[in-house]
């Protein structure tokens, strides 16, 4: 099956042949048919399965399209660069879209509102201080989409959510995309589709990333743990990694740990929620471009960060809600290529893995410093 199959049109054909993007991913495959013929939607998607496509495909092709016609709302500023990315890269002559988010001139983002535009991508924070200083118009929406909607949720955003949608006067097609589906987000789009919608259910061994090797090292001692670390790292020599931690404060003291290491191959940097819009997006743009081999992180990048060949995601803390543990390891083994998910764990956090297990429907494999790995595989995810 290929796009044309699916109902999308040359022009948008010819726009993902200069991608090198020709086969149209599962959740692609089941949403594109829904949503061109106007259905509502509630899809299970992990990331990296190709969920912004199946989305932004249709809304294109069935938009007039007049001023502020689509909304898509998202957890994050990166998130949201991605998504305007992928409008653009589809060079449709008649879409005007936007990305608004915080941490940047709110003044710049008036002004291109007041030029007109119809495709808004953005975070619900700034979208609602725009809306109240009467420079965002939301009534006549008529596709609005809520992408990563189950950490909309853990940051907060869902009273935000729903003064959103509450705004909108006109008839709109409904989209959710969620990793993880809880049910006060199944109520939500409950309520703002009258009830009717396509529920997409992948799954729950596809948000596993079968193509990702998972495993863990017991660690004794704290005191022993970032010992254990370098010791992975030395064994692993990944490529491209993205290390996690749960707090700011972790996040920092590690990456500065590493940095003073002498005779280190790895070009460390870190992000978290301290660093200005600028920073974030200086120290993603050099991590995309290999710049930066190690990245550290807390939970705030584990979700819309496109980022292709990340060969190793490491969990330096094992994530406190197993949900997060999805959204981490789906960093890696993006679009069907392999790769290398590891978390060090406390003997005293031993019962967070098993929740995680249980949440993934999969066994973590344990693993020692002391074995001898044989499976080429694990060494080389890109093998």
């Amino acid at each position: 099956m290929n796009f044309k199959d699916l109902g999308i049109s040359d022009r948008f054909i010819s726009a993902l042949d200069d991608l090198n993007i020709t086969t149209p991913t599962p959740v692609q495959k089941k949403a594109i048919p829904l949503l061109l013929e106007g259905q509502n939607v509630m899809a299970q998607a992990r990331t990296g399965s190709g969920k912004t496509l199946a989305y932004v495909l249709p809304i294109l092709e069935r938009m007039e399209p007049a001023l502020n016609e689509a909304l898509v709302l998202v957890p994050t500023r990166e998130l949201a660069v991605q998504v305007h990315q992928v409008i653009a890269d589809l060079k449709h002559p008649k879409i005007k879209a936007m990305t608004i988010y915080g941490g940047v001139s709110i003044n710049n983002q008036i002004a291109k509102l007041q030029r007109g535009v119809n495709f808004i991508v953005g975070t619900p924070g700034r979208i609602i201080d725009l809306y109240k200083r009467r420079v965002l118009n939301l009534s006549k929406i008529k596709f609005i989409c809520l992408d990563e909607a189950d950490r909309l949720w853990d940051f907060g955003f869902a009273p935000d959510v729903k003064y959103i949608i509450n705004q909108i006067k006109s008839k709109y097609q409904f989209m959710l995309f969620s990793a993880t589906l809880h049910s006060e987000i199944r109520n939500l789009v409950k309520d703002y589709s009258g009830n009717q919608f396509t529920f997409l259910n992948l799954s729950k061994d596809d948000l596993t990333v079968h193509n990702t090797k998972q495993v863990y090292y017991l660690v004794d001692n704290f005191k022993d743990k970032f010992k254990t670390f370098t010791k992975i790292l030395k064994r692993e020599k990944p490529q491209h990694a993205l290390v996690f931690a749960n707090t700011k404060k972790t996040v920092n003291w590690l990456s500065d740990r590493l940095r003073s290491q002498k005779n280190s191959k790895f070009k460390v940097a870190a992000i978290s929620g301290d660093f200005s819009q600028y920073q974030r997006e200086s120290i993603l743009n050099k991590f995309k471009n290999h710049e930066i081999n190690l990245l550290v992180a807390t939970d705030v990048a584990a979700r819309g960060l496109d980022i292709d060949n990340i060969s190793h995601v490491i969990n330096y803390d094992v994530p406190k809600f197993p949900e997060n543990y999805v959204h981490r390891i789906g960093r890696t083994s993006r679009m069907d290529k392999k790769g290398v998910a590891i978390t060090l764990c406390m003997k005293d956090e031993y019962e967070y893995l098993c929740h995680i297990e249980g949440i993934i429907d999969k066994e973590i494999t344990q693993r020692f410093l002391t074995e001898e790995v044989e499976n080429v595989y694990y060494h080389n995810p890109f093998y």
